[in-house]
């Protein structure tokens, strides 16, 4: 099966697009009413150098009006097309602040279009300080909350979008990963800016009032008419008259608009809820009635029926897979997330994930993965099913143990190895790690104790280093008693992995699953090929802010992974600078 982009996924990167290209220039936009805070001329001379070279190309200005029309359409479609209120916070924050803000975005972008792209004026923070300076003291009052009310729900719904994707790119695919390295850096960046830009455009309109006062008096004419004069040097008199009927169109209109929006939303959630709706049946006659367009799977959680989805239905795993025994027309094609799960277990036809599959019409289907089976059991261990985390993990393996134990009694190769267990177990968890499982000679250890998993990364390490210097100590001891030395190796690697309560019976623990797991346990067996202690991703190093200066990265090729891998080596792992 080839995997095409369905519609919805295309729609989702133009969205994403559009929406880094409008941050970056609000960002930029924003730096520079900050500028105002040292002088006026300052900040224009900064807009003309360097904000207008970027933006007032021609590329520069498809990319950004295209990018403004292509995001209001599809913010304005998703909300349209919404069949229930129930949204999160930060969710109707997302909607509720554009609409908000377009009322008096629409006007400033108008405007300043007219001006300069149909007259051929010039906008300049002078020109706009001295045109708000023309106003009555309540109506500059009401202008600079207005600006800063603006500015505070335009950068709020872009950085909920930004910290979404780059949260979301970093755990799930290992890109962006500095995003999750220094988050008090972005958090800094994400107050200063806003705050910078109103108390700039505050700064300017106070600077130019002052100027105004001293230029009036030098020039012994009226503050109206110097204010005015910097009006009419940067605006073509007859720009004025259309200037003029923008704001009482964009009152009148936009409004409305928003009226339509919310009417045909009403009308959408209520249609969703009474009417338009379809049948989804399950084996032994239960039946759930949903809106079209539901996911199975919200159609099991609405109906109470059992139905796992270790993923949280995002389309990463099949644990909620369903067979289609009926149906009432033609099903909706598989979408990309679902092809991608589908060729990757090899799944029939007729075999579908619930949480993508959204029926239009009436439906039966069976899941595949019967939940009675296992749901008493799993709950009585705290958990029904995982979650997808960022978590660190440790493997240790010791080397040519087998020829070790051959010369030694049982007895012996168990007080060996117990040793070794303690020795490896106390130093994990005194760093905030817990010992997942022993296979045979070797250990597998979790570092998720910090929801930081920069700390789980740096607490790994320091295991990693200790364990290196404790067995050297526990060498010179079985050394007198045993004469051999143990050898060992240890990976480290860090990423987006399923964690949760897995087994059977009794026999459940908590455990780590997943490509980044496996990854770990690749780079232990590294250690071989390189002869010596440990192998750690470069990926794990960075996050763990370790100096990595005087090392230069090595490029391994990872057994069932496409893409390679930066490690750093280590001869002896009490040498890793932590």
């Amino acid at each position: 099966m080839v995997v095409r982009e369905d519609f919805s996924t295309i729609i989702r990167k133009i969205r994403i697009f559009s929406g880094a290209i409008l941050f970056a220039y609000v960002i930029m936009h924003l730096l520079n009413h900050s500028i105002n805070v040292f002088s006026i001329d300052l900040a224009d001379a900064v807009r003309s150098s360097y904000f207008h070279p970027v933006w007032q190309n021609p590329v520069g200005l498809v990319l950004l009006y295209g990018s403004f029309v292509a995001h209001m359409i599809l913010g304005f479609s998703s909300i349209l097309t919404r069949k229930s209120f129930k949204m999160k916070a930060r969710d109707w924050i997302q909607i509720i602040f554009p609409v908000l803000a377009l009322l008096f975005l629409l006007q400033h972008i108008a405007v300043s279009f007219i001006i300069t792209k149909i007259y051929g004026g010039e906008e300049t923070y002078s020109l706009f300080f001295a045109a708000m300076n023309t106003e009555t003291s309540s109506d500059l009052i009401v202008g600079a909350i207005l600006f800063s009310l603006m500015t505070i729900f335009i950068w709020v719904h872009g950085v909920i979008g930004i910290d979404s994707y780059l949260k979301q790119q970093a755990v799930h695919h290992n890109k962006f990963t500095f995003y999750m390295r220094y988050p008090s850096l972005f958090r800094f960046i994400y107050w200063i800016v806003p705050v910078g830009a109103v108390l700039g455009w505050l700064s300017g309109l106070r600077n130019m009032s002052f100027i105004a006062q001293i230029q009036s008096f030098e020039m012994n004419m009226p503050i109206p008419n110097y204010l005015g004069s910097i009006i009419f040097k940067f605006i073509p008199q007859e720009a004025f008259p259309v200037i003029m009927q923008v704001e009482p169109l964009v009152m009148k209109y936009y409004p409305l608009v928003v009226l339509f929006v919310i009417l045909v939303c009403i009308f959408n959630v209520v249609r969703a809820r009474f009417f338009g709706r379809i049948i989804v049946s399950y084996p032994g006659g239960e039946t759930v009635s949903i809106p079209k367009g539901t996911s199975v799977l919200e159609a099991s959680r609405k109906g109470k029926i059992p139905h796992q989805s270790v993923c949280g239905g995002r389309g990463r795993c099949t644990t909620c897979r369903v067979k289609v025994t009926a149906n009432d027309g033609t099903l909706t094609a598989p979408s990309a997330h679902e092809i991608k799960a589908i060729e990757r277990v090899g799944l029939d036809d007729n075999v579908r994930l619930a949480c993508q599959l959204r029926p239009t019409n009436n439906i039966s289907v069976q899941p595949l993965l019967n939940p009675e089976n296992t749901l008493e059991t799993v709950r009585s261990a705290r958990a029904l099913t995982g979650k997808e985390q960022e978590t660190v993990v440790l493997f240790v393996d010791l080397r040519d143990f087998t020829k070790l134990s051959e010369k030694k009694l049982p007895y012996d190769v168990v007080y060996i190895l117990n040793k070794y267990y303690a020795v490896c177990g106390e130093i994990i968890e005194k760093n905030g790690g817990r010992l997942d499982k022993f296979i045979g000679d070797g250990i597998m250890a979790i570092f998720d104790a910090s929801s930081d998993s920069n700390v789980n990364s740096k607490n790994a390490l320091v295991s990693a280093n200790a364990i290196s210097k404790s067995m050297k100590t526990l060498n010179s001891e079985m050394k007198t008693d045993f004469s051999e030395d143990m050898r060992f190796g240890m990976g480290i690697h860090a990423g987006s992995m399923i964690v949760g309560m897995m087994g059977y019976g009794k026999t459940v623990t908590e455990t780590a699953v997943g490509d980044n797991v496996n990854i770990a346990a690749r780079l232990e067996e590294l250690t071989k090929t390189y002869k010596c202690e440990l192998v750690v991703s470069k990926y794990v190093a960075d996050k763990a802010n370790i100096d990595t200066k005087k090392m230069k990265p090595k490029t391994v090729d990872i057994r069932g992974r496409k893409e390679l891998l930066e490690v750093f080596t280590f001869e002896k792992a009490a040498d890793v600078p932590v």
